[in-house]
């Protein structure tokens, strides 16, 4: 009984296939025979190398039938094309001693489906030719051989060869945007370059690449910017890498190690950097100079330091220490205005009673603070007229007794809204900064220290120090 039942399955499952055949069968066409490509068609020809040009005949359908296909120059081709109403511009055909049909005749087996004829190129012959007109080009029609259908439309075709250099370049180049590294990053980011040909390889083509530190130079020259170099520690890159035969691309690989430029244990190194890559030579065909340099540019930008925890500890000269000042002329001029978030509310120097410059004000952040960027504001809107910060420098320091000057500032002109400029990166837990020059005598009713000046907000770039032990100092 068992074997009974094994049997009647078998067959059912023998017919399941069957009919599934039979299905796929019924909804596919039968094999029809033409060229990939008919009409005219623009074939590259590259100078320097020996590749020839395919003409591929495709065979599309069931895949039951064989076929047989030969290809022969016709010059009633050209004369058809070139009688078209909607042809501009005609076509010559090319001399015999410009190319052979290397490869005139192909046979399909049952499975085959797509095969080639080739023309071979005399490239100096023709590099003359096209030379005086460049509209040439061979007229082919392909007769057909087979119990399949053939597609009549696509009998026929017209090969015009373009000379062109064969180039490998940099898929990216000139200045490239890269990544932006993060303590939330791995800490090691891996990356991949592609290098391309505009042909097909005939042959493996090996590449070198090279790190060259004048393009950077070169480049900050040539548009006055700053970038600086991609440090060498920060980095391992592909120096080789190849080509394959019948590919047109490949990749290099390069390892960015975040934790070199974004410590875990450490200040960031905040800045602009490019890794300038050279695509620097190839065992075959000519490099593009044009695509051969990839200036891959890694920005690690510092953010504004929260002030939450920031007083104002000490100021050598305040409006509220002015014995001639009002009540009203006090309210909310500060130092405590310094820090406040708000250029609406400002600090005011001593103005009705005489002051030499310097000024200073001290600030505490409550904590060890990595700074590489100061900036200020002047007070907004008409008080304005009280801005007169002309110059001055900062200094950092772990304990508020020793001081290291990191940076020195000039405003461009006294309506300047806000100054920004680089300091040495340092963690520090105190910042002062100081006022040595003014634009101008200030004057005017009760005016008597004509260095008075004004600023409605300083703030600082970079991160907390808490990877520092004592990086939670002065929080509560």
């Amino acid at each position: 009984m068992k074997n009974n039942l094994y049997i009647t399955l078998f067959a059912a499952a023998a017919f399941g296939f069957a009919s599934c055949g039979n299905d796929l069968d019924m909804y596919m066409v039968d094999d029809t025979v033409g060229l990939l490509n008919s009409g005219l068609v623009e074939a590259a020809v590259y100078t320097g190398n020996e590749d020839p040009t395919s003409i591929y005949v495709m065979k599309a359908g069931k895949g039951f039938s064989s076929a047989s296909a030969s290809i022969a120059v016709d010059q009633t081709v050209l004369a058809d094309y070139n009688s078209l109403s909607s042809t501009i511009t005609k076509i010559a055909e090319l001399p015999e001693d410009c190319y052979t049909i290397s490869v005139a005749d192909v046979k399909f087996s049952a499975e085959d489906y797509r095969l080639p004829f080739e023309i071979k190129w005399n490239r100096d012959r023709l590099e003359e030719v096209l030379a005086e007109n460049p509209n040439q080009g061979v007229p082919l029609r392909m007769t057909v051989q087979t119990d399949a259908a053939v597609d009549e439309s696509r009998l026929t075709t017209i090969i015009k060869p373009v000379l062109d250099v064969p180039y490998v370049s940099l898929e990216r180049y000139n200045l490239v945007t890269g990544v932006m590294p993060t303590r939330d990053d791995a800490e090691e980011i891996e990356l991949y370059f592609k290098v391309t040909s505009n042909f097909i390889a005939q042959r493996d083509i090996t590449f070198d690449i090279e790190i060259d530190p004048t393009l950077v130079e070169d480049y900050n020259t040539a548009n006055g910017t700053a970038y600086k170099v991609l440090p060498e520690e920060s980095y391992t890159i592909d120096t080789t890498g190849e080509i394959k035969q019948h590919l047109n691309s490949n990749y290099f690989h390069m390892t960015l190690k975040r934790s070199v430029l974004v410590p875990d244990g450490a200040p960031t190194l905040f800045g602009d950097y490019i890794l300038p890559v050279r695509l620097s030579s190839i065992s075959s065909s000519q490099l593009n100079p044009e695509k051969s340099v990839m200036l891959y540019a890694i920005s690690i930008a510092a953010t504004k330091v929260d002030k939450a925890k920031w007083s104002v500890i000490d100021c050598n000269s305040s409006l509220l220490d002015d014995p001639d000042a009002t009540d009203a002329e006090k309210a909310n001029n500060g130092p405590d205005a310094l820090i406040d978030g708000t250029t609406t509310k400002f600090w005011r120097s001593i103005y009705r009673t005489p002051q030499d410059l310097p000024y200073y004000a001290t600030i505490d952040f409550g904590r060890m603070t990595a700074v590489s960027r100061v900036g200020f504001e002047i007070p907004a809107s008409s008080n304005k007229r009280y801005a007169n910060s002309k110059a001055g420098y900062v200094e950092l320091s772990e304990d508020g007794v020793n001081w290291t000057k990191v940076g020195d500032w000039t405003a461009p002109s006294v309506a300047t809204q806000s100054v920004e400029f680089d300091v040495t990166p340092t963690t520090a837990r105190y910042m002062k900064f100081v006022i040595t020059e003014a634009f101008k005598k200030m004057t005017g009713s009760g005016i008597k220290n004509g260095n008075s000046t004004a600023i409605g907000e300083i703030s600082v770039w970079g991160e907390i120090a808490t990877w520092l032990d004592n990086g939670s100092e002065g929080e509560e």
